[in-house]
């Protein structure tokens, strides 16, 4: 998890061309579907995130209030739900593992008693 200022970062929508996996769901994101590239370095390392359209979405609503430098970090949004208690987004979560076949979709079931 990445959770310190980028020394440089980008990002770029993109069209996958090929199967990938969302680095916030952990669910494919499948051919032909956009998705976001966050590419940056951090501590002296590159770095780069895949996330479906969905967790973006999600990661707007956990962030809103906030400020930008202040937002959720890349591979965190799954951890700021749990942490928020918030019912709503967290069977938004559940939805999206479940439409992007995540392999921990059940569990979030289990952990939120959906």
């Amino acid at each position: 998890m990445i959770d310190c200022m980028a020394e440089a970062y980008g990002c770029e929508q993109r069209k996958a061309r090929k199967e990938h996996k969302c680095c916030e769901c952990l669910g494919k994101i499948l051919p032909g579907e956009r998705y976001h590239y966050h590419h940056g370095i951090w501590d002296g390392e590159p770095g780069y995130y895949k996330v479906c359209t969905d967790c973006e979405k999600l990661r707007a609503e956990l962030d809103r209030g906030y400020a930008p430098d202040d937002g959720t970090p890349f591979t965190g949004v799954a951890e700021g739900i749990q942490n928020s208690n918030n019912l709503e987004l967290a069977r938004e979560m559940v939805g999206v593992k479940d439409r992007r076949g995540a392999p921990d979709a059940a569990s979030w079931r289990d952990w939120w008693e959906l």
